[in-house]
C-alpha cells in the first residue's frame, strides 16, 4: 500500500543556505532559510497545495506566490525566488543529497563524489550555474590531468560533472542549454594528452592465487574459490546469502538482489557449481538471511591461530588493555575494500606479486573463452555486449600464437 501524501511536507534547510520543501518530488526553494520571506512562501505554498487536494499545477512557480506573501508580510515586496542566482555550490550540494540515496550501498562511489564535489565548490563554487560552461569544465579537467591522474580516470570525471548538471537541469537548477553545452566537450584521447595510460588490468597466474589462498583464512580461502570458478563481481560474492541461492533445481543459481546493472531492470543469474559449490556449501547452514563470508569468523580464526602458536602466557595487564579498549568490531560482511585488503596481505606473506580482486574475474573470462568461446564468457560474466566482455576476456597470447603460425604464406 502507497504511502499517504502528506498535507504539510516539512520546510528543510538546504546545503546551499536556502529553505527548501519537496512535493510530488519536486525541491521548492524559498529564499534563505528562517527568514521571514522563506516562512512566508512556505505558508502560502502548502496553502495553495492542500487547497489543489495535495496537487500543484504542473508549470507551477515559486515566484506565483510573491503576490500573496507581499500581502502576509505587509511590506516591501518581497525578493523574488527567481531573482536569487544559483551558483555552481547550491548544484553540488542537491547532488551530495542525491548521491547520499543512490550510492547508500556504494561506499566508494559516494566518496568520489564528495571530493568531486569539494573540488567544484573550491574552483568554482561561487560561479552562476548556468555560467559554468565547457572552458570552465575544461580547466577543471586539466587539474585532475595536472594531479596525475590517469586519461580514464580523469573521463570518468568529466562523466560524472554532466551526470551531475543533467541532475541540476531536472530539479530546475540550471537550464537545459547548460548541461548541452558541457556535453559538446570530447574525451581525452590516448596519444592527445599528457594524463598518463593506467595499465590495463589483466588476469592473476592461478599459481598466484593458489600460493595467497595458503596465506588466508578459511572464509577467504571459500571465497576466492567461488570467485574464481564463477567470475563475479567483488560485490556480488561479498553480499552472497543464503535466501539468494536457489537450491531448488538441479544447478544452484545465485540470484543477487542487488547487482551492477539491477537498476536498468537486468537479471543475474550465477551457477553455483564445480569448486565453487565445494566452497559455499558449508557456508549455507546458517541464518538465510544473514551474510555467508563473515569478517568476524575470519578474525575469531586468525585469533585462534595467534593463540596456538603463542610461546608465553597472556598477562592480566594486556586481559585488562583489551577489554578497556577493544579492537573495532568487524562488520557482518566483507566489502570490496576489505576483501582487496585482506588479499594484498595475504599475498605480501607469500612472497608473491600483488594482485586484486578484478582479476580473479579476468582470470575466469580468459579461461571460459579460450575453452567454450567468448559468448560463453559473456553469459558467465553477466555483460550486455560482447564490447564488454572484449576488455575482461583477452584472447591469450598463445592463442595469438597459433594464430600466428597458421596465417597464409607469400612464398614458400
Amino acid at each position: 500500500m502507497a504511502r499517504p501524501k502528506s498535507k504539510a511536507p516539512a520546510l528543510r534547510y538546504h546545503l546551499s543556505g536556502q529553505s527548501v520543501v519537496t512535493i510530488d518530488g519536486r525541491d521548492f526553494y524559498l529564499g534563505k532559510h528562517g527568514t521571514p520571506e522563506a516562512l512566508a512562501r512556505y505558508a502560502v505554498l502548502i496553502a495553495k497545495y492542500q487547497a489543489g487536494g495535495l496537487l500543484l499545477p504542473a508549470d507551477f512557480s515559486v515566484s506565483d506566490l510573491d503576490e500573496r506573501v507581499s500581502v502576509l508580510l505587509g511590506e516591501c515586496e518581497p525578493e523574488h525566488q527567481a531573482d536569487q542566482p544559483i551558483l555552481v555550490r547550491h548544484v553540488t550540494a542537491s547532488y551530495r543529497e542525491l548521491a547520499k540515496v543512490k550510492y547508500a550501498e556504494d561506499q566508494a562511489e559516494l566518496t568520489r563524489t564528495k571530493l568531486l564535489c569539494d573540488e567544484l565548490d573550491a574552483n568554482d563554487g561561487d560561479l552562476l550555474a548556468d555560467a559554468y560552461g565547457p572552458l570552465a569544465l575544461q580547466r577543471q579537467r586539466q587539474r585532475w590531468v595536472d594531479s596525475g591522474k590517469s586519461r580514464r580516470y580523469v573521463n570518468r570525471l568529466v562523466g560524472c560533472v554532466l551526470r551531475l548538471f543533467k541532475y541540476a537541469v531536472s530539479q530546475e537548477l540550471a537550464k537545459a542549454e547548460t548541461w548541452q553545452r558541457l556535453k559538446s566537450i570530447s574525451p581525452l584521447r590516448a596519444g592527445h594528452t599528457t594524463a598518463p595510460e593506467r595499465d590495463p588490468i589483466r588476469p592473476v597466474h592461478i599459481d598466484v592465487v593458489r600460493a595467497t589462498a595458503k596465506k588466508l583464512s578459511p572464509v577467504l580461502k571459500a571465497m576466492v574459490r567461488v570467485h574464481s570458478a564463477t567470475g563475479m563481481r567483488p560485490s556480488e560474492l561479498c553480499r552472497i546469502k543464503p535466501c539468494d541461492i536457489d537450491r531448488t533445481g538441479p544447478v544452484w543459481m545465485y540470484r543477487p538482489a542487488k547487482h551492477k546493472t539491477a537498476g536498468r531492470g537486468k537479471t543475474r543469474a550465477i551457477p553455483i557449481v564445480g569448486d565453487a559449490l565445494d566452497a559455499i556449501v558449508d557456508y549455507m547452514n546458517r541464518d538465510p538471511h544473514s551474510y555467508c563470508f563473515s569478517p568476524a569468523e575470519s578474525v575469531a580464526w586468525v585469533q585462534a591461530q595467534k593463540r596456538a602458536t603463542r610461546q608465553s602466557k597472556v598477562q592480566p595487564s594486556q586481559l585488562s588493555r583489551a577489554k578497556k579498549n577493544p579492537a573495532r568490531k568487524p562488520g557482518d560482511r566483507y566489502t570490496c575494500s576489505s576483501y582487496c585488503q585482506a588479499i594484498q596481505r595475504a599475498a605480501k606473506q607469500a612472497g608473491v606479486e600483488q594482485w586484486h580482486p578484478y582479476q580473479l574475474r579476468h582470470l575466469a573470462g580468459t579461461m571460459v573463452r579460450d575453452a567454450l568461446g567468448i559468448e560463453a564468457a559473456q553469459a558467465l560474466l553477466g555483460h550486455s555486449h560482447l564490447s564488454m566482455t572484449e576488455h575482461y576476456a583477452k584472447l591469450s597470447e598463445q592463442k595469438a600464437i597459433e594464430a600466428a603460425a597458421a596465417a597464409p604464406r607469400l612464398f614458400d
